[in-house]
């Protein structure tokens, strides 16, 4: 489905089902045209008249975690000027929406993608949602892109949203974690955060609290209360032609534990827990709803072989999707023998490069040409005279036994190229077969590969004191 954005408040978008069989799903996300939660339309959860996040119980029905009452979810973005001026686009369904121009909206069953323009600065937002490798959490692929013959300074994303946690909606439980760890001043990106989700999403205007004790630190079980999270992010400058991408996750799982491994699994470095309470305070074993995000440390993600970009997972096809692609960024799916990549929309790659650990491996272009590429090594495409817009890389040993196997690390490759791509595909081949149909939430593509990608992010970076498991002890 497509359809033009015929102003940031046209109430058009799609709900989004971690489950190609809506009826199977166990997570679901309702997204507005522009890319902020709190759909009205189409399907209702069982607590609210508009689908933001919701997760299905026990009982069978899906709840909502931030559309009863208030629908307070939005994002916003302002930017410096080459002139000096301050400019922002923000969208929220509650609070009001502005500064935003055009558009593209596009959805199926599992994914969804806004791209929209700011209105007074050459900016694009682009908000691409789908299934993350933790199959209960959501992930967005969020790129600012500066498209003006100018600098644009002083980028700041914002990101709001009110919990309204079933069964106790309106007197939830919410905890910051990561965001200590992560502020400006520490190197980081977080300039602000707090518990207020009923903050504007305009950046331009004061976010402000609830509960004391809630502002630019972790917290634990705050509450009760009737509140949210809301996080500033601060990027710096984008140069001409220049992007920035970091990652939004929104899930659900049967209780905090199950929670917290999933935010280990996609390496989310500051999250907002929201739950529901019991006799004696937060109810640890009921379902914990899930707002995270990624790339917002103090190094940029895709910088490093460590820290990749993580992929959306096409359940329909099995292929992993990068929307919005950057150039010379490591980029990382699952394990597999091989991978087919591919750039949609214009572009040739002009160089790839694999880490040391993978040994020797073969690069094959669609002219029947063959490159070897050894571990840790680089192929200058241009240099040898292709210019590439689809390669295949075969040759990666998926045998457990085999020397130099490493279930830590999955298969970060880093990659160059030209031109504006609007998608890096990256098609998965098992021995030979590429990837088919994945049905139902998803299934890994053979078996051991769940237990690569449980353990595919525990050795990370020694700049993230939060990771790399989560822990909720004060």
């Amino acid at each position: 489905m497509s359809a033009s954005l015929a102003s940031a408040s046209a109430l058009s978008g799609a709900i989004i089902y971690n489950n190609l069989n809506p009826a199977n799903a166990t997570v679901a996300l309702g997204i507005n045209d522009a890319g902020h939660l709190n759909f009205r339309g189409g399907v209702t959860p069982a607590n609210a008249s508009a689908m933001g996040l919701a997760y299905r119980f026990p009982d069978g029905s899906l709840r909502d975690s931030t559309a009863p009452g208030c629908l307070c979810e939005g994002w916003g973005v302002a930017v410096t000027r080459s002139d000096g001026g301050r400019a922002a686009g923000f969208a929220n369904e509650a609070t009001g929406s502005g500064g935003l121009t055009g558009g593209v909206f596009t959805s199926s069953t599992t994914r969804a993608t806004s791209r929209i323009g700011m209105s007074d600065a050459p900016v694009v937002v682009t908000h691409a949602y789908g299934v993350s490798l933790a199959p209960n959490l959501f992930q967005g692929n969020i790129t600012i892109t500066n498209t003006g013959a100018t600098a644009v300074s002083d980028v700041v994303y914002r990101r709001a949203m009110d919990w309204d946690v079933p069964n106790t909606e309106f007197q939830e439980f919410v905890t910051h974690r990561g965001v200590t760890a992560n502020l400006e001043s520490k190197g980081g990106t977080v300039r602000y955060a707090s518990d207020n989700g009923f903050a504007s999403s305009n950046p331009l205007l004061d976010a402000g609290s609830i509960l004391p004790g809630t502002v630019n630190t972790d917290f634990i079980d705050s509450g009760p209360a009737d509140h949210g999270s809301v996080f500033d992010f601060a990027f710096g400058t984008l140069a001409a032609g220049e992007s920035r991408t970091f990652n939004i996750y929104y899930g659900a799982a049967a209780n905090q534990a199950s929670a917290l491994a999933a935010l280990d699994t996609v390496n989310a470095e500051v999250f907002s827990l929201g739950q529901s309470g019991g006799p004696s305070g937060v109810n640890d074993d009921a379902p914990t709803f899930i707002f995270a995000f990624g790339g917002v440390g103090t190094v940029e993600r895709g910088l490093s072989p460590d820290d990749p970009l993580l992929p959306i997972i096409d359940l329909g096809t099995g292929i992993y999707e990068f929307a919005a692609p950057t150039p010379r960024r490591w980029y990382d799916p699952p394990f597999a023998t091989g991978f087919e990549y591919v750039l949609d929309g214009g572009g040739v790659f002009t160089e790839v490069a694999i880490p040391v650990g993978f040994g020797d491996l073969t690069i094959k272009l669609s002219d029947g040409s063959s490159i070897g590429i050894a571990a840790g090594g680089l192929i200058d495409f241009a240099a040898l005279g292709f210019a590439p817009s689809a390669f295949t890389i075969i040759g990666l040993m998926l045998d457990t036994a085999a020397p130099g196997y490493d279930p830590a690390r999955a298969f970060p490759t880093f990659l160059d190229f030209t031109g504006s791509p609007t998608l890096l595909t990256m098609r998965p081949i098992i021995d030979g077969v590429v990837a088919v149909p994945i049905p139902g939430t998803l299934l890994l593509l053979v078996p051991g590969l769940a237990l690569l990608i449980g353990f595919r992010w525990r050795g990370r970076r020694a700049d993230q004191p939060c990771l790399p498991s989560y822990s909720m002890a004060a």
